[in-house]
């Protein structure tokens, strides 16, 4: 029972709380670049730009620091069921419309350019929802899963070091 609660404590922390650092982080990091002098878009345009690697960053950064505190072991896995929901919504994608008119998977849920700032634009949701909701919890759960294994490697490696021979 106990792994069970470890996963889902774990799963609650990558589908909720990473998307949410994911903002913070991302108007942090615009407000050093644009400190530095290497960007001056706006803090929304940025975080559209590289959301994906932002979640990805933070998804790894926030498995890391949660794996200190709590077990690591089930967070390895929290990757499978936001798989499972993109496989679904990939194929209800797919299923919809004509096959003529797709688009590909890749540009559909990845490279679509979606701007925060355009939400008011006429067909936004239908093209942009899968990006901006949809893959963040996707790579945000692969970054934590990550992060995990990340964790559990260093863990090992400086046990490994820890013991006299």
């Amino acid at each position: 029972m106990k792994p069970l609660l470890a996963f889902i404590f774990h799963l609650v922390i990558a589908l909720l709380a990473v998307p949410l650092l994911t903002l913070f982080s991302g108007v942090m990091v615009h407000w050093v670049i644009r400190y530095v002098g290497l960007s001056a878009k706006s803090p929304q345009q940025f975080i559209s730009d590289h959301l994906l690697l932002l979640v990805a960053a933070t998804g790894l950064s926030l498995a890391y620091l949660v794996c200190d505190t709590f077990t690591s072991r089930s967070a390895v896995w929290v990757w499978i069921p936001a798989l499972l929901v993109f496989a679904v919504r990939v194929s209800t994608w797919r299923s919809t419309g004509s096959v003529l008119f797709h688009s590909s998977v890749v540009e559909h849920f990845i490279t679509v350019n979606c701007q925060i700032q355009s939400w008011r634009d006429v067909g936004f949701a239908e093209r942009c929802s899968d990006k901006l909701f949809l893959m963040q919890v996707v790579v945000g759960t692969f970054g934590y899963s990550a992060g995990a294994v990340l964790y559990y490697i260093v863990k090992l490696t400086h046990r490994s070091e820890a013991v006299p021979s």
